[in-house]
């Protein structure tokens, strides 16, 4: 295997354990902070992150006239994104809301065929109708009574972020993806600004392992896994190649829950999640043979 791509699955590999760890730290975080002043300090430590890396990289920093044009990316992938999350993660197991996130491809694909035009293949439908089967397990295990508000909250988080995605792809020509990154990272800090003063009370009351935590979330699993992906995307013949590492969130997601909290998810998890990660499998297959068509295409 050449070093380039072994490097990339290392990075991949690398970004999807810190990924995996934000649903499990952010359960950790929210027994001493809402959801409002963790999704604030989560973006503030990023920004300041990534604006370090901005300097070191010798990148171009924002101009103010473009600030608006990030105003949108950094609501729905960070401001609006991180409290729906977080308001999510307070009823879920980390499992659970790993599953459910998990669904963001899909949603994607699916926003991107009404922005962009692009066709679903009979594949990617069937793809479709079984996550959200899935979904329908989880939401309404217990009986159509009782269903769990944070399934709501966490699907809201998922199309949040497949929204962002969708945005990123109109911002590609002229910026870069740390750009785009770091720059919504910005915007979301600002418009959380409000509960700066919430935070600072919840910061002076929290104990220490609490404050730990909510660092973690905003170096690791915030700037750096971003930092991560890029690289791993950067050194992957294929996108294919790092994105089949997403499969694996949900396990890790498991088993740090397990480790760390010692959470255990109920079977509406285990039959409900299968259900949906059979359907970001069939997802995936659907993509590569849209890829080989595409490139056999191009051939011709």
């Amino acid at each position: 295997m050449k070093t380039g791509a072994v490097s990339s699955q290392w990075y991949a590999f690398a970004t999807v354990v810190l990924w995996s760890s934000a649903f499990v730290f952010t359960k950790v975080a929210l027994l001493s902070f809402s959801s409002t002043a963790l999704g604030f300090l989560r973006c503030a430590i990023a920004s300041v992150v990534l604006y370090a890396v901005l300097r070191c990289k010798g990148v171009r920093m924002l101009n103010w006239r473009e600030l608006p044009r990030f105003t949108l990316s950094g609501a729905l992938g960070f401001s609006i994104y991180l409290f729906i999350f977080n308001k999510g993660s307070e009823t879920l197991t980390a499992a659970t809301g790993c599953i459910l996130i998990a669904t963001a491809p899909i949603i994607t694909a699916l926003m991107a065929s009404v922005v962009f035009r692009e066709r679903l293949t009979r594949l990617a439908w069937i793809a479709l109708w079984l996550a959200f089967l899935g979904v329908l397990v989880l939401m309404l295990w217990n009986g159509s009574v009782s269903i769990n508000a944070g399934v709501f909250w966490m699907l809201g988080a998922a199309l949040a972020i497949s929204a962002y995605n969708v945005i990123q792809r109109l911002y590609a020509n002229g910026y870069t993806s740390l750009q785009i990154t770091a720059y919504s990272f910005f915007t979301a800090t600002v418009m959380l600004a409000g509960f700066l003063p919430e935070s600072i009370r919840q910061i002076e009351s929290a104990p220490l392992s609490h404050v730990i935590a909510v660092i973690f979330l905003g170096v690791f699993p915030s700037a750096l896994a971003y930092l991560l992906w890029a690289k791993a995307l950067s050194f992957a013949a294929t996108t294919s190649d790092v994105t089949k590492f997403m499969f694996l969130t949900p396990l890790l997601s498991f088993v740090l829950g397990y480790v760390v909290i010692s959470e255990l998810p109920g079977v509406e998890t285990w039959i409900g999640g299968a259900l949906i990660l059979s359907g970001l499998a069939l997802f995936h297959i659907s993509g590569q043979r849209a890829e080989r068509a595409r490139r056999a295409a191009m051939r011709h």
